[in-house]
């Protein structure tokens, strides 16, 4: 299977950075999106991750889980804002220097969507390796042990809980004042919302920091440009890039036409699911 970049992605991520000025325009990205619910409430974490292993450097960001009646969604909040400006600037036929420098200061650093169906019990991830990526799966098991400690998070009292999943042991701290079984990403079946969720080795440390009941849509992007494939699949495809991020450029020839095996410096890769 081979995927290609888009020109407006390639262009986007050289000239994120910048500050444009001129005349220039470039064709604007295509948008679709299939609106699946409304959210009535939001919880707001803050999301401190490691994403190169080898320097336990951290990185923030803001996420939000939407809760609906049929589905709920988590997300970092800069995905939703970008969404917002590139669906907005989709109805035109170009960009230029003003819509560049809307959509340049929003970067997105922690890329996984994760969509869930309620009812179903089924929940369906986005993610990107230079290419966007979708597959579904059944909601897993998680197997939590209850513990009998408490402490206050944001004005509530949590219980603790801990569990192994996926390669990674986590702490969680959940709330039976908002008994909702939800959570940061994938991370739920607990009595009541999980309002703290960090694992052991300290990589991933999610921490509910505000809520509210604003009204914001919940849904799934669904352009054709998204590979759909499966759990394992995309494994295998986001262990390739990040071993060799020229995965995608697909290959090389010399005059003679050969192929030439350029592999590029890897990077690092620490995905918060191991296994």
């Amino acid at each position: 299977m081979k995927y290609y970049i888009s020109a407006f992605a390639c262009i986007f991520s050289i000239l994120i950075k910048s500050q444009f000025s001129g005349s220039f325009t470039l064709p604007a990205e295509k948008y679709s999106a299939e609106n699946c619910d409304k959210s009535i409430q939001n919880v707001y974490y803050q999301l401190s991750f490691v994403s190169d292993p080898r320097t336990n450097n951290k990185k923030e960001v803001i996420c939000v889980l939407q809760l609906g009646e049929k589905f709920s969604k988590f997300g970092e909040l800069n995905a939703i804002k970008l969404d917002s400006l590139t669906e907005k600037f989709s109805h035109q036929q170009n960009i230029g220097a003003k819509e560049m420098n809307l959509m340049s200061p929003v970067n997105t650093r922690w890329k996984p969507i994760l969509l869930r169906d309620i009812s179903k019990n089924i929940v369906t991830i986005q993610d990107k390796a230079k290419e966007s990526f979708q597959y579904s799966e059944n909601q897993p098991t998680i197997n939590w042990k209850l513990e009998k400690e408490t402490k206050q998070i944001f004005g509530y009292t949590c219980n603790k809980a801990t569990t192994e999943f996926r390669g990674r042991k986590f702490t969680a701290w959940y709330t039976k004042d908002i008994p909702i079984n939800n959570g940061p990403y994938i991370y739920n079946g607990l009595p009541g919302l999980i309002m703290e969720l960090e694992d052991k080795k300290e990589h991933y440390h999610f921490t509910a920091i505000a809520l509210d009941k604003k009204p914001i849509n919940i849904y799934l992007r669904n352009e054709d440009k998204i590979f759909k494939i499966s759990r394992e699949k995309y494994r295998e495809v986001q262990k390739a890039y990040h071993d060799n991020p020229n995965f995608y450029l697909g290959d090389s020839y010399d005059s003679g036409g050969n192929v030439i095996k350029e592999k590029a410096k890897a990077k690092p890769y620490n995905p918060i699911e191991l296994e």
